[in-house]
């Protein structure tokens, strides 16, 4: 299914890509673990072109190369560690909707900012095959947009921070935010 992102027009691209540069420029600029080396390289100038004048779907495509993936991963459930294999088609498809989305409410919440508009919904951009309970719990909440915006990767990067609100909530939420309707 095709995402819905309401306002992905040329100024709200203009915006995601700002804060995307901001990042890059960091110390230390997000990127997946999940990546083999070469797709560390190739990822940025991927996600770029996804936000000048692509979208979720096209970066996902970008992305479905095998060597831009590590084989396995090591995870950790229930207090137990354990290694699995990458599934590159699967981890192509939530990355670039994950990211790209991470982009979106970004530079959408930056937009919103100077334009004076204190308030945003979430709301359920894409249709999900799972869909973990933080993110359920936020659809259709009024926050301040200022909170969205701060709250950029706060879950999970650089610094965990559990008790921060994040939008996407966590790995797998498929919400993003929108004007109040």
């Amino acid at each position: 299914m095709k995402s819905d992102f309401e306002e992905l027009d040329d100024e709200t691209r203009k915006f995601m890509l700002q804060e995307f540069d901001i990042e890059q420029s960091s110390i230390n600029p997000y990127i997946s673990p999940r990546l083999s080396d070469i797709g560390k390289k190739i990822f940025p100038e991927l996600m770029k072109k996804a936000i000048i004048s692509g979208d979720a779907e096209s970066l996902e495509t970008s992305l479905r190369r095998q060597d831009y993936w590590k084989e396995k991963e090591v995870y950790t459930r229930n207090g137990v560690t354990k290694e699995r294999i990458i599934n590159y088609q699967q981890a192509s498809e939530q990355l670039a909707f994950s990211e790209f989305n991470t982009w979106y409410v970004r530079g959408l919440s930056k937009k919103l900012l100077t334009k004076g508009i204190e308030k945003c919904q979430v709301y359920r951009v894409k249709d999900a095959k799972w869909e973990p309970g933080d993110c359920s719990s936020h659809e259709g909440q009024i926050v301040d947009t200022k909170i969205i915006y701060d709250g950029h990767r706060a879950k999970y990067w650089p610094v965990i921070n559990k008790s921060a609100f994040s939008i996407p909530a966590q790995a797998g939420c498929h919400h993003s935010i929108r004007r109040v309707r």
